[in-house]
């Protein structure tokens, strides 16, 4: 069972490594990308106080309306870096080869687990290594296994992109694992505006028993009431509360550019927050991503959980012990879950467990 563990890298090293190699070449870096992982890129080299000379984006890419054109960076810079500032790290190394940049004038930093405080160093792993080798021994496949693996060396820094091979596309609904039938109650923990809502009603065909969606922030819930108003969904409840281990007003932090919202105790408002037990007892299928709350609210859906057995999917990327605590929970809660692990991201979040019965 731990023969994976003489697998993984020694600790941090791989990004800042090649962040010392990008300021010790002395050239002027743009960034290629302006998407959703540009945000999260550009606070990782603000804390390293260091700030790109410019950015561009593939042509007819709509972007923050900061970049330019490849065209224009060659014409201002006769020398300069790339750091790419999309997931994707192995497309954009393609496109870029074609655009005639040398790959030694490349990086790419995976900053995800730092900002989202869930990167750790070897102690940690050490300290806790009987729970991870008993979370990786529940895993049911092989591919789960080299994600489990892939998302621990991703914590710890290892080089290159070791989440590139394993990730995939279909997320909380994966085909090989997740069967839905036209009388599941579904319960969207995190729905946002309601795109996994959406994915759950067209696999179904909007045949379903009912779907229980909570978003704990106010601007996320109104936009996804006005899109089941308008769309005419039937069967949809939106709760503008959190999901947590029991009913309560915790304090919450509303979104900043780089970080959904979330319980935190640094929060300028709060939020209140509601138990699966409570809301939704007949839940079938239960998705969580709730920012790091996802053991507190699997804690407040325990009978549920006992009692119907429900299919879950479980982001287990937003703290450091989440690969390890929360199959853990769920085993004891239901000893015969099936567990199976998805990476869908190349980089170091949308992590997910699948538990199945």
């Amino acid at each position: 069972m731990g023969t994976f563990w003489d697998r993984l890298p020694p600790g941090h090293g791989g990004a800042e490594e090649d962040l010392g190699r990008l300021t010790a070449s002395g050239l002027p870096f743009v960034l290629y990308g302006d998407g959703w992982y540009a945000p999260y890129l550009r606070e990782y080299l603000r804390r390293r106080g260091l700030a790109p000379a410019a950015a561009f984006t593939d042509a007819g890419f709509t972007s923050s309306g900061e970049a330019v054109s490849f065209a224009e960076v060659s014409r201002r810079f006769p020398e300069f870096a790339v750091v790419i500032a999309f997931a994707n790290a192995g497309l954009a190394r393609k496109k870029l080869a074609r655009l005639g940049v040398s790959a030694d004038r490349v990086f790419f930093f995976d900053v995800m687990g730092e900002l989202l405080g869930s990167a750790f160093g070897r102690s940690y792993l050490e300290a806790n290594r009987a729970r991870f080798e008993e979370a990786y021994g529940l895993l049911q496949d092989g591919l789960s296994r080299a994600t489990f693996e892939a998302a621990l060396a991703a914590k710890l820094g290892a080089p290159g992109e070791p989440l590139a091979a394993v990730w995939r596309k279909e997320q909380y609904f994966p085909r090989d694992i997740v069967r839905l039938s036209d009388s599941e109650v579904f319960v969207d923990g995190g729905a946002y505006t309601g795109d996994t809502l959406l994915t759950f009603l067209r696999l179904t065909g909007g045949a379903c028993a009912g779907c229980r969606a909570f978003e704990p922030d106010p601007r996320n819930a109104a936009k996804l009431r006005a899109a089941v108003e308008r769309r005419a969904l039937r069967g949809v409840t939106v709760h503008n509360k959190g999901l947590w281990s029991e009913p309560a007003a915790l304090p919450f932090a509303a979104w900043h550019g780089t970080s959904a919202s979330a319980v935190s105790p640094g929060g300028e408002t709060s939020v209140e927050t509601e138990t699966i037990d409570r809301a939704a007892p007949d839940a079938t299928f239960i998705k969580l991503d709730v920012e790091g709350a996802e053991l507190e609210a699997l804690k407040g859906a325990t009978a549920t959980i006992k009692r119907n057995r429900p299919r879950l999917a479980v982001c287990v990327y937003h703290r450091p012990g989440d690969l390890y605590e929360i199959p853990l929970f769920i085993r004891a809660l239901v000893p015969d879950y099936r567990f199976y692990l998805r990476q869908h991201q190349p980089v170091a979040c949308e992590t997910v467990l699948y538990a199945v019965p």
